[in-house]
């Protein structure tokens, strides 16, 4: 299967957001384009209409540009098409203040320029830092004041200038704040996230580290330790003997060669499970069900059968100990779904798994640490005595697909942007405030018909109670019944504020009203509500019909109040639905790439502690082992030997923390000595606050002790010592 092409796939979470914010520019400035294209043609420019027209078109070519180029060009020729617009926009109204600083016919005195002013100061935001921006905002928003007050036909032409700065500051800052907003988090989720993915990383090693300790531990109990007691007890035959040092020498070698992507079918596994049960426990029954549609990975045919020879094994040791009867027994393997179960039972002596001492490591090390360590394996072990014992080991693919390891304090993938932008409290404060002295201003800066104030007064006491709610009150996320009230205190605003003004009114800014509602209706979508917002401009629409119905005017003259708002409230919704897109694009892509990090930190963790663990391995046994397989003879000193590696090799088993100079040696002394050493430890693998000490005293009976080596309250010797109870070193059984 040809795999999808992602070129966003290696894109940190600001430069995802840095092109979701030039995409949504693109559409906003296709929309105000068809909006100010009448505006251009009527203010056209007549002594050079070519340059107009390039004018034009490079103000609203270059961020249609950025859109079309946002997923495919670099975020440097982006970040360049962006600065271009910005200083096209300057250059534009420089020229205007230059060169047409005359006002323009009545009704049509606002130039087509300034229709588009926040589509140049995003650009600008998006491509430079936060102080850039919002200096730029401020230079943009009062040079389009300064040429709306030289082109407007009112008599009092500096006001209309300083409202109309004052508005483009309120409503491009808010977009502004949003995207800085945006972006600071964005830049937090970046830092989480190389935080995040070091310590996924960090953590998959250890548990890698861990599961192959394990493996190798197991292959030491069931091969290695074996062998080796056996060889030290004596009693054995030499050619059975030399043939199972062969064996473990062969096992140890093939550790290197795993092939764990293989299959192993299910008559192959049943074969393999006879052949197990014959060499151990020939009286046992095996049954299976297993067919050729079953079939598992290798790694987890070799930890169910290892898991089940060690279950036999302890059965034919210690089932029948002190019965006057045979003891029988079963393995039965059985499909669990696409999985498989396989228990041995028998009937038993059976025992208290609670009271099984902690040096033996048969069941926790070579039954269930040894299923836990594969991918969807179990195991539990079940007894009593005096009612015999099962074991039951299990292996389910679908559970293969591991969560990631998480470190302590850690999240299990790196956070990605949220489907909302909160602004923070002091610039939602600041933004209130500036948002009420705007309305203000815009409301009762020209002088108006004294009657109709108090409907005005309502009206703005409306929308700023409905603006401090949705930017104070409300949390995050937005309850569902808070859009709800937000419209309608705001619509309701609204309609009383249109109440008071007068079908013929001459004040540039009489309906105020409906930019503000609007205003509050784009922080609706940008804090994840874009239905409810579009919904609230379904209401505002119907206020401005009412209105011109209630007026006598026409349909198109309600509908021209409020269809350029359209525009504002579709940047603010594109912006926040391509945020939500980007967001869950960006969550796969961590997860896949925080995967793909963790699984090659544990290829190398694994093979690293691999071959650590088989180098230590072989340095204690390979000489005795080859020793064996040669078939030399078991006279004293090499049974004596073997004891000792025995020994020394279970003590790194149990005690890891406790198996460092000069303990091993220590430990090593006192056995050829003929003293008894059991080393225990139960740190948990943590490595002791200070190094641990021995003593060796000058006489066989005290030959080796160490102080607790453990910093998390072992209340037992980390080594405890005996005196021999013959010249023969005394090792711990099986």
């Amino acid at each position: 299967m040809r795999r999808t092409r992602r070129p966003l796939a290696g894109l940190t979470a600001a430069e995802r957001l840095a092109r979701v914010l030039y995409t949504s520019i693109g559409p906003t400035a296709v929309v105000f384009c068809l909006l100010s294209y009448g505006s251009f043609l009527a203010q056209l420019w007549s002594p050079h209409p070519l340059g107009a027209g390039l004018a034009w078109a490079l103000a609203f070519g270059l961020p249609v540009t950025l859109g079309v180029l946002s997923r495919r060009a670099s975020l440097r020729l982006l970040r360049r098409i962006a600065l271009a617009e910005g200083v096209v926009f300057l250059v534009i109204l420089v020229f205007w203040l230059s060169f047409r600083a005359t006002p323009l016919p009545a009704g049509a005195d606002i130039p087509w320029a300034l229709t588009f002013t926040g589509v140049p100061v995003l650009a600008v935001g998006v491509a430079t830092r936060d102080r850039v921006g919002w200096a730029y905002l401020i230079v943009a928003c009062t040079l389009s004041g300064l040429v709306r007050a030289a082109t407007s036909t009112d008599s009092l032409p500096i006001l209309v200038g300083l409202e109309d700065a004052a508005y483009s500051i309120l409503l491009v800052g808010v977009f502004l704040g949003l995207m800085m907003a945006a972006r600071r988090n964005a830049v937090r989720v970046d830092a989480v996230t190389v935080a995040t993915r070091a310590e996924i990383a960090a953590a998959a090693a250890g548990v890698a580290r861990s599961r192959e300790r394990v493996a190798i531990d197991a292959l030491v109990h069931d091969s290695v330790i074996s062998t080796l007691l056996m060889a030290g007890r004596g009693g054995i035959p030499a050619g059975v003997l030399a043939e199972q040092a062969a064996t473990t020498l062969v096992r140890l070698d093939a550790v290197r060669e795993r092939a764990s992507g293989q299959r192993v079918t299910g008559p192959e596994l049943t074969r393999r499970l006879d052949t197990l049960t014959a060499q151990i426990t020939p009286d046992a029954v095996v049954r299976s069900d297993l067919d050729d549609r079953f079939g598992v990975t290798a790694a987890a045919a070799t930890a169910l059968l290892g898991a089940v020879g060690e279950a036999l094994r302890n059965s034919r040791v210690a089932a029948g100990v002190g019965l006057a009867r045979s003891v029988s027994r079963s393995v039965t393997a059985r499909m669990l779904g696409t999985g498989i179960r396989i228990t041995v039972r028998d009937d038993g002596v059976g025992f208290d798994p609670a009271g099984v001492p902690a040096e033996r490591l048969g069941i926790a090390r070579s039954i269930i640490d040894r299923m836990r360590r594969v991918p969807g394996g179990a195991a539990t072990v079940w007894s009593r005595p005096g009612a015999g014992a099962e074991v039951v080991v299990s292996w389910t693919p679908e559970a293969t697909t591991q969560a990631l390891p998480v470190a302590p304090g850690a999240q299990a993938t790196p956070a990605p942007i949220p489907l909302l932008v909160t602004l923070p409290r002091s610039l939602a404060l600041v933004l209130l405030a500036v948002f009420a002295a705007v309305h203000l201003l815009l409301a009762f800066g020209d002088p108006g018909p004294v009657d109709t104030r108090p409907l005005t007064a309502f009206g703005l006491l409306l929308i700023v109670v409905a603006a401090m709610w949705l930017l104070v009150v409300v949390p995050d996320p937005i309850p569902p019944w808070a859009p709800l009230t937000v419209i309608l205190i705001a619509t309701a605003g609204a309609a009383l504020a249109s109440a008071a003004v007068a079908p013929a009114s001459a004040q540039p800014f009489a309906h105020w009203a409906f930019g503000a509602v609007t205003l509050l209706l784009v922080l609706l979508a940008t804090r994840g509500r874009p239905g409810p917002a579009w919904a609230g401009y379904g209401l505002l629409v119907a206020v401005g019909l009412g209105w011109a119905l209630l007026n006598g005017l026409g349909v198109a003259d309600g509908l021209t109040l409020v269809v350029r708002h359209a525009a504002t409230l579709l940047a603010g919704a594109v912006f926040a639905v391509g945020l939500t897109r980007s967001t869950r694009t960006l969550a796969v892509l961590n997860r896949e790439r925080a995967v793909s990090i963790a699984a090659t930190a544990s290829d190398v963790a694994a093979l690293t502690e691999r071959e650590t663990e088989l180098a230590r391995v072989n340095g204690l046994a390979r000489p005795a082992l080859e020793r064996l397989a040669g078939g030399e003879d078991l006279d004293p000193p090499l049974r004596t030997e073997c004891l000792i590696v025995e020994a020394t090799l279970r003590d790194a088993i149990r005690a890891r923390t406790l198996f460092v100079e000069p303990v091993i040696t220590a430990a090593r002394t006192a056995r050829l000595r003929g003293v008894d050493v059991t080393l225990l430890d139960d740190s948990g693998g943590r490595p002791p606050r200070r190094s641990p000490r021995s003593r060796a005293s000058s006489r066989g009976s005290s030959i080796c002790s160490t102080p607790v080596a453990s910093p998390h309250g072992c209340s037992r010797p980390a080594a405890t010592t005996s005196p021999p109870s013959s010249s023969t070193p005394q090792a711990p059984g099986c």
